[in-house]
């Protein structure tokens, strides 16, 4: 005969695959709209229920408010030429990446059919944005690899960031998700230094924020197992 007993808790890694919808604010909402954060992250919950975890992100979007860009090179009809006399079609983009380690406790909700619970954590991390140009169909000498550089407003620094879900764990079906929302504190600064556009140095310093609706779907890696143990 044989009796098997639980650990005091479930101490588990676990990979999750996560999308954001994200609002700009602070300085971020003047350069760009609404945008998506597709992240993945490696989670420690261990046995007192403490999480800690890794993620990376890459952020995306197609509402660019800065369209003011090439002002300077753009001639007396408003349009760019190529060297042919052609006019281009120039699509703009944000485009971002970022990653950050967090900690927080998860809380425990008595349920019959899941083990679940509530998640607050708080972390640190690094973030860096631009507008990705994008040119069809047609070379421009004008915004060649290098000389693109100074119209893209490439931005970078250190963040802050909260988070408050909650974690589902099923026992009947063995569905694992998370939702949330997720709040995101960017202190960045221009990597180029100067805007070709305005024709000025830009050093100033951002605050570019992010508040994003969470959710994501939970893989274990691992996960300590039942102990057992032998009665004769």
């Amino acid at each position: 005969n044989f009796e098997e007993k639980k650990p005091k808790g479930d101490d588990i890694i676990m990979f999750s695959l996560n999308h954001s919808l994200q609002i700009p604010g602070g300085d971020l909402s003047k350069r760009f709209g609404n945008n998506s954060d597709i992240s993945g992250t490696i989670m420690h919950k261990t046995k007192n229920n403490l999480i800690f975890n890794l993620e990376a992100g890459f952020l995306f979007g197609g509402n660019v408010k800065e369209t003011n860009l090439f002002n300077a090179i753009d001639g007396n009809n408003g349009d760019l030429i190529s060297q042919n006399g052609e006019i281009p079609i120039i699509r703009l983009f944000q485009r971002g990446t970022r990653v950050d380690f967090n900690f927080g406790k998860y809380f425990t909700i008595p349920m019959k059919h899941s083990e679940s619970g509530i998640v607050i954590s708080i972390g640190m991390g690094y973030l860096y944005h631009k507008i990705f140009i994008e040119t069809l169909t047609i070379e421009l000498p004008q915004l060649n690899e290098e000389l693109i550089k100074g119209y893209d407003r490439l931005c970078a620094g250190l963040t802050t960031k909260q988070f408050i879900g909650y974690m589902h764990f099923s026992k009947k079906n063995n569905i694992r998700y998370l939702i949330g929302l997720e709040s995101i504190q960017a202190f960045t600064k221009s990597l180029r230094g100067y805007n070709y556009n305005t024709q000025s140095i830009d050093d100033a310093q951002r605050k570019d924020y992010l508040f994003g609706f969470k959710t994501g779907f939970i893989i274990p890696i691992n996960q300590r197992k039942v102990e057992r143990y032998y009665i004769y």
